[in-house]
């Protein structure tokens, strides 16, 4: 999976796999091996790296993640980099376009929490996607009117497949 990434107001792409215990991630050419468990809190994750041992909570916080290591807590910000690039040309244009939420990982829509009509906030949850053990919750950046909703409860679905589509407000 590919992300692009806002840490303490720094940007970088990222790509992420994971697998049976294993995660590497490539950050702007380095890479990083580590062995992986989730704890179960369900936040902490135990990883291995160089052999050295590292706790790490990663927690959803409104629009972003909060990942804690070594007692001081970082907000997080990670979105596809086609959203990146989509919203380069909404703030070009001056006017707000809507937003699609999607999938952000293969997984199991476990929850919808929007229906067509119904009225969002920015940061309100719209959707829970669980994948490898672990429920994702969805929200919307910029809010609007749910304009359609593309997926149903209990579907599987790809990164990246798009679950419902938010429209801005008309004033």
């Amino acid at each position: 999976m590919r992300f692009w990434v806002t840490l303490e107001g720094r940007e970088a792409e990222v790509e992420l796999h994971a697998e049976a215990g294993r995660l590497w991630l490539d950050v702007e050419g380095r890479r990083l091996e580590a062995d992986f468990r989730r704890l179960p809190d369900g936040e902490v994750y135990s990883l291995l790296v160089n052999g050295r041992s590292h706790e790490v909570r990663v927690s959803p916080a409104g629009e972003h993640l909060e990942v804690t290591y070594g007692g001081v807590t970082f907000p997080v910000e990670a979105r596809h980099p086609l959203e990146k690039a989509l919203q380069a040309v909404q703030r070009a244009r001056g006017k707000p376009a809507g937003e699609t939420i999607v999938a952000p990982m293969p997984g199991l829509v476990v929850a919808l929490r929007v229906r067509p009509g119904e009225t969002v906030r920015p940061g309100q949850a719209v959707a829970v996607v669980e994948a490898m053990k672990m429920q994702n919750e969805l929200v919307a950046r910029e809010g609007g009117v749910v304009s359609d909703v593309l997926v149903e409860e209990r579907a599987t679905v790809a990164a990246g497949q798009p679950l419902l589509k938010i429209r801005p407000e008309q004033p």
